[in-house]
């Protein structure tokens, strides 16, 4: 093809013919500008389409960690809702002048003051993807705003966690166990064999004694906490799978 716009080229410059070469050399030059521009654009195209699959991967793998996430955060919701309706059933009716419950009954509800919540989130998509600058493929605003609160809700509902850690091992659940020697005593369940059956008077005392009563509403207060977060994030994620559904095609 080459040799045949050369010998053109020379056949009309041998011929003299300056007006029709000059013509010629623009056409071939605009021949090659159109070429260049072509192939620009294919390699253009080509890395746009490059693009779009690492994209549309991308946000089926998020999909697929957060749709993981809403699944493991149900049964967590579900427990922290259970526990905290167990302290309050118990708040009703550990306190009353004439017991309408069992202390058996109230044991098995006090257990619910020490029982914690785990929830560990699937992120390995995401952490992959903000490690590497992949996640601004995704261009979009809403979603970045959504996953900075899923993360700052994971962190304050660690912050719970660490508190009820805390209060365990040093905190006023800590000198309750100090106090009375055994949560055991406080809770239905199996017990140790050095760990005997207290009375119901017995019983009562140990509830009202001051650090009881602050380690319950401690754990209370841990408890709710720990369940609004959940909450928040369970909300957090179906918003994020949505928005990610809308982004796929």
């Amino acid at each position: 093809m080459i040799k045949f716009f050369r010998k053109i080229r020379y056949d009309l410059m041998g011929e003299n013919k300056t007006g029709k070469y000059l013509k010629y050399a623009f056409g071939e030059i605009v021949l090659v500008v159109i070429g260049i521009l072509i192939a620009l654009s294919i390699n253009n195209w080509n890395e746009t389409r490059k693009l779009e699959l690492k994209k549309q991967e991308l946000i089926l793998n998020l999909i697929d960690d957060f749709q993981e996430n809403i699944v493991q955060l149900k049964p967590a919701i579900v427990k922290s809702d259970s526990l905290s309706y167990k302290m309050n059933t118990f708040f009703d009716n550990a306190y009353l002048s004439n017991l309408k419950i069992s202390i058996d009954s109230l044991k098995v509800l006090n257990d619910g003051f020490f029982r914690p919540v785990y929830f560990f989130p699937s992120m390995v998509s995401y952490d992959e993807a903000k490690a590497n600058g992949n996640l601004t493929i995704l261009k979009n605003k809403e979603l970045f705003k959504n996953f900075l609160q899923f993360q700052q809700a994971y962190i304050t509902f660690r912050n719970f966690q660490d508190q009820g850690r805390e209060s365990f091992f040093k905190g006023p659940t800590w000198e309750l166990k100090k106090t009375i020697g055994s949560l055991s005593l406080l809770r239905g369940g199996k017990k140790r064999n050095y760990i005997k059956n207290i009375d119901e008077v017995s019983y009562i005392k140990l509830i009202n004694l001051t650090i009881a009563t602050a380690a319950f509403e401690n754990q209370y207060t841990i408890n709710r906490n720990t369940y609004e977060m959940l909450k928040e994030m369970d909300l957090i994620s179906k918003n994020i799978v949505k928005s990610l559904t809308e982004l796929k095609k």
